[in-house]
This record gives structure tokens, C-alpha cells and sequence, in this order.
């Protein structure tokens, strides 16, 4: 049988295209290698409480992948969103980020807020390579109205030093987050959560005759004269369709193709994004215990820019706090992070214990209701994507149609797209879609992407 469009991968992005494109009428075939579905932004039961491997909140005010569920016919629930984001600073414990530009400060994170207002989002492409704390520099002088926006950058991004946190990419949040939400940042929970939310993304994708296989890795994508032919799966089954989507992550992508079918300077690309040293990586630990683990509320985003022991810039959730769901009756479940630079972290298991043991201490100091946990489960994360520092977001990334390729798409994180998490990836998939069928559709009129 053949098909309209193969779209490869599963996760957010896969799942945006697939649906946008089985929604317009296209035959759409789905693979997805693993058993699961949600790829980075998947969820499993441990101990009764809902875990992700790497999905926290997402930060859509109702333009991306709120607006996908809408077009097919789901209504993406928001949960209450965040009400409060304690700061931790050592020597002084946890306070409301507010403090950090109490009294005449106040004035300087205005005028950075209006500066953003009054910039077009074009205007930020001037900012790919410059930090954030150089564009607030032209309106503020004062550290702690920095360290407000650098915070934030710190949960949304993973980024760890003045110098690495993106002004382009974290201003695109920003005045986003403030021109439609009136806030500084807007995060909800999906109520129900991810896995119920991208189960119910596929059976809208089969109502409009989309088909899914699950556990179907895929080998090769054919190409022969330039164009795109189909796949080839693991096995041998070959799969006709003269276009394809790939989201696969940028470190796998290369994989799926013969030496010399992709333009040189795109593969160059693609290795350059792929290199361990641009991941984005955090150590952390899923706690659950009898009362929330929190700093001041339960529906807090509390950040930090070092503890007091391991020295790691980082964030911490209480997931129950959003969504009783998540948890068994009585129990609650937290999740704290501390990000690392992975061009000289990556792969020293030695540091990285070090640092395990040194953020435990640190969470029971910051955190004191986690002595008392029913258990913890320390991660690492090392797949949340290319990290955003300057001169690796904008243009050094691929777009979504692949030039010189016949029928080939790129869509998630290797590609150019704005946002975070989860919403990134659903703008990407947006894109993706909109260049197949070659023309915007009107449902996003408005919306913003590339």
C-alpha cells in the first residue's frame, strides 16, 4: 500500500504533523520505532504517580498545540497555571523573585518589558548570536532584574551562565507570554496528562483515516534521483510514498540515510546540532512523600541559579499541586532539577555522582519535606534537545524543507522553530505540515513561528 505522506517519529512533533496532514485530507502513514507514544515527551506509571522522561509544563497561551487539539476535535485542558516563583539564594533561603527588583529596579524591568513590547518579532532576529543580558543591558544596569529574566531562562531553556542564555530565544517567550497572557511566563499541566492526551491525539489522527504502526523502526529512507521514493523498515518491509517527514532527534537523523543523499552542508549542519557537547542535560530527582515538596506553594516554579553544595543552576515542580492525578491519594510528587554544561559533563559518571550526592544534601536543606520521602528516583536527562545558547538557535538550523531533496521534510528540534519544550515542538510540527501541503492554513493565521 502506498501512502501521500510518511511522517517518522511519534513524539510531539511527529503527532502535530501526522494529525494537521490526515486532517486536510492526506493519507498519512505513521511510524514510530518505540512502543510508546510521546517520544521525549512521554509518561509512565512508577509507584502509582505519573512520571516523564523529560516533558514538565508546556508554555503554549493557546496558539500551538492547544489550537492542533481544537482543529481535530480534542479540548486540551489547561490546569490552573503557575502562581508563584520562589527564588532560592544562598545565605538567605527562598524569597518571591519580585524582591530581586524591589524599589528603584522596578523602573529597569519596565523598561526592558515595554523595549520588548515595542520590538517586532523580526527585530529579534538580530539577536541569534548575542546573550539576553546583553539586550537587557540597553535598558537596566541592575543585577537583580538580570537575574529575574535569566532565571526564568534557567527553567525554560536549561541554560546555565549569563553569556549562554539567548536573548533572540528567550525574548520570543517573553513577548509572547506578554502580549497574549500579560505575564512573564505562562505554564499549565494538560489535565489528565501527557499519555492520555497523546492517546487521544492518535484516535483523532485515525478518524480522519491517518494510520499508526507502533515498534516499527525505520532503516533507511529511500531516495533514488534525487527524490524521495519511501522507507525501508528494519525488517526489510519497504513502504511507498513520495513524500516523508522525518522528526527524529538531531542525533539520530543521519542514521536514517545513505552516505551522500543529503547536501553536504546540511549534513555538516545536522552534525554540528548532533554534538554531545550541544545537548541540553540536567541531573535530578523525582520525589514523592506524604505532603508537598515545595518552597512556598504548591503550584509554584521555583528556580535557583546555584545551591548551596553541588552549585548548579535549576528548577523544582510539584506535579500534584496541578493535578491530583498524577499521584495516589495522600502522596505527592516533585520534581527538582539542576542543569550541567555538557561540554565538559557529558558522560563523567564520577562528576555526575559527585553531584547526585551533593544535590540530595542541598534538597533537604532548601527543601526539608523531602527528608521524610516515601522514595526518590534520581535522572539524568541528556535528550531535551540542541541547547539554546547564543549562535545555535535561528538560522544555523535547518528549515523544513529539505533543498535538493525531492519530498523530504524536517521537523522537532533540529529545526528552526521558537518556544519551549513541548510548544517548540508542536510550532515546528505546525511548520512541518504547512510546507507539505504549501500553503498556511487558516486555522494559525496569526499564530507564530517560522
Amino acid at each position: 500500500m502506498s501512502y501521500d505522506v510518511i511522517v517518522l517519529g511519534a513524539g510531539v512533533s511527529g503527532l502535530v504533523t501526522a494529525s494537521l496532514l490526515a486532517e486536510r485530507g492526506q493519507r498519512v502513514l505513521l511510524l514510530e520505532k518505540h512502543a510508546y507514544l510521546g517520544g521525549r515527551a512521554r509518561e509512565y506509571r512508577y509507584q502509582g504517580h505519573q512520571l516523564g522522561l523529560g516533558s514538565h509544563l508546556v508554555e503554549d497561551p493557546g496558539d500551538s498545540l492547544t489550537r492542533v487539539c481544537a482543529l481535530t476535535g480534542l479540548d486540551l485542558v489547561h490546569s490552573e497555571r503557575s502562581d508563584s516563583m520562589p527564588f532560592w539564594t544562598n545565605g538567605r533561603g527562598w524569597a518571591p523573585i519580585q524582591e530581586q527588583y524591589a524599589g528603584s529596579a522596578k523602573q529597569g524591568l519596565k523598561r526592558c518589558i515595554q523595549a520588548l513590547n515595542e520590538t517586532s518579532y523580526e527585530e529579534l532576529e538580530n539577536w541569534n548570536h548575542a546573550s539576553l543580558r546583553e539586550w537587557m543591558a540597553q535598558y537596566t544596569s541592575d543585577e537583580g532584574v538580570y537575574t529575574v529574566w535569566e532565571a526564568i531562562s534557567v527553567l525554560e531553556q536549561i541554560t546555565l551562565r549569563p553569556w549562554e542564555h539567548s536573548a533572540s530565544e528567550n525574548l520570543y517567550t517573553r513577548k509572547l507570554h506578554y502580549s497574549t497572557r500579560r505575564t512573564a511566563g505562562y505554564s499549565f499541566w494538560p489535565m489528565d496528562g501527557w499519555d492520555a492526551l497523546w492517546h487521544n491525539m492518535v484516535s483523532a489522527f485515525e478518524a480522519h483515516g491517518g494510520e499508526l504502526r507502533l515498534s516499527a523502526p525505520v532503516r533507511r529512507v529511500d531516495v533514488r534521483d534525487g527524490a524521495v521514493r519511501g522507507v525501508t523498515l528494519r525488517d526489510g518491509e519497504e513502504i511507498e510514498a513520495p513524500q516523508v517527514v522525518v522528526s527524529a532527534p538531531v542525533w539520530d537523523l543521519l542514521r536514517l540515510f545513505d552516505d551522500d543523499v543529503l547536501p553536504w552542508d546540511l549534513a555538516a549542519r545536522i552534525r554540528m546540532l548532533a554534538a554531545n557537547r550541544n545537548r541540553a542535560c540536567w541531573i535530578g530527582y523525582w520525589i514523592a512523600a506524604k505532603e508537598p515538596v515545595i518552597a512556598m506553594t504548591e503550584r509554584e516554579m521555583a528556580s535557583f541559579l546555584s545551591t548551596p553544595r553541588c552549585g548548579l543552576p535549576g528548577f523544582t515542580l510539584n506535579f500534584t499541586g496541578y493535578d491530583g492525578g498524577v499521584s495516589p491519594a495522600g502522596e505527592y510528587l516533585t520534581c527538582v532539577g539542576a542543569s550541567f554544561d555538557a561540554t565538559t559533563h557529558y558522560g563523567d559518571r564520577a562528576w555526575l555522582d559527585r553531584k547526585f550526592a551533593e544535590l540530595w544534601e542541598d534538597i533537604e536543606e532548601m527543601l526539608p519535606a523531602a527528608r521524610g520521602a516515601l522514595w526518590t528516583k534520581p535522572h539524568v536527562v541528556t535528550s531535551y534537545g540542541v541547547i539554546t545558547k547564543p549562535g545555535l538557535v535561528g538560522p544555523v538550523r535547518p528549515d523544513a524543507m529539505v533543498r535538493g531533496v525531492e519530498g523530504l521534510w524536517l521537523t522537532g528540534d533540529t529545526t528552526r522553530a521558537r518556544g519551549i519544550g513541548i510548544d517548540k515542538a508542536a510550532r515546528s510540527g505546525i511548520t512541518a505540515a504547512e510546507a507539505v501541503l504549501g500553503q498556511r492554513l487558516e486555522a494559525f493565521a496569526g499564530t507564530l513561528r517560522y
